[in-house]
């Protein structure tokens, strides 16, 4: 499971979250704490909220075509900047200061 955290001025609300989820992938259902949602190569993405970070974990069909998997991970990067104010680019030096620290 990974965790993203949010810029400042980007609040972590269920709202907020099921409004960036419907506008980028049209759907979810909702289980227990988790929001469920199944897009392009992507089987299942789990995510809820913790504290000031989004907590998601992804199933990925390894079998999917490489034109919809490049297309997934441009559509799950717009949602995840549009939610957390991090860039794909951000999010990635944030991550190598987490490994580091550890």
């Amino acid at each position: 499971m990974r965790a993203y955290p949010f810029k400042r001025g980007y609040k972590p609300t269920e709202e907020r979250l099921e409004e960036m989820i419907t506008k980028h992938f049209g759907e979810f259902r909702k289980d227990g704490e988790y929001y469920v949602v199944s897009f392009g190569a992507i089987e299942e993405l789990r995510m809820k909220l913790e504290g000031k970070k989004l907590m998601a974990e992804t199933k990925t069909n390894p079998k999917a075509p490489e034109d919809v998997a490049l297309e997934t991970i441009k559509k799950y990067n717009r949602f995840l900047q549009d939610l957390t104010g991090y860039s794909a680019k951000e999010r990635q030096k944030l991550m190598k200061k987490e490994v580091e620290k550890s």
